[in-house]
């Protein structure tokens, strides 16, 4: 009997530091993300903005309502300033707010409000020839999901974001209104 007693005991010892790191929480957040969006610059036409599947975050999950996150998008614009096509490489960071308590696996999934900053490195033609880069200060927010797909999440967000004037290169400040639509895969 004794015998039997010790081997359950190991077997529950072994078994209780799996247990404890399959139920412990990530520490990051990793998506990729579709853009779709509508920019209104200021005095001008409005324009279709399709963010490419190079729409990175990564983030870092937090035991509080707050979390952090880093994105890299690569945007193309049917019609930038000038009248042409015109790329862009933009980071930044955003702060995610969770709204309520959460649900799914703990607790990651459900809204979230989002707030952020950062630069949009533009590359457009300059109807001379050759090209305008410069960078531009860019603030944004919006409004997101996490929906359950298996261990990982769909993730849908609406945005507004704001580019700031750049007299450099003649960028107007632009509005953009838009929705992303991703995949999230904790670790």
């Amino acid at each position: 009997m004794r015998s039997v007693i010790t081997t359950i005991a190991a077997v529950a010892a072994q078994a209780a530091p799996a247990a404890a790191r399959a139920q412990a929480a990530p520490r990051h957040e990793f998506g990729v993300d579709v853009g779709l969006g509508l920019q209104s610059p200021s005095g001008g036409s409005t324009e279709f903005v399709i963010a490419t599947p190079v729409d990175v975050r990564v983030g870092f999950v937090s035991a509080s309502r707050l979390s952090w996150e880093g994105r890299l998008a690569l945007a193309y614009a049917s019609k930038g300033f000038g009248n042409s096509a015109s790329y862009a490489l933009a980071p930044d960071v955003q702060a995610l707010l969770k709204l309520g308590t959460g649900s799914g696996p703990h607790r990651l999934l459900g809204a979230y409000a989002t707030a952020g900053a950062g630069l949009d490195f533009l590359d457009a033609p300059n109807g001379a020839g050759g090209t305008n880069s410069s960078a531009v200060f860019r603030l944004n927010g919006g409004i997101g999901d996490r929906l359950p797909l298996g261990a990982d999440a769909w993730r849908i967000e609406g945005f507004l974001a704001y580019d700031f004037r750049n007299t450099t290169i003649g960028t107007p400040g632009t509005l953009e209104v838009g929705v992303r639509l991703g995949l999230s895969f904790w670790h």
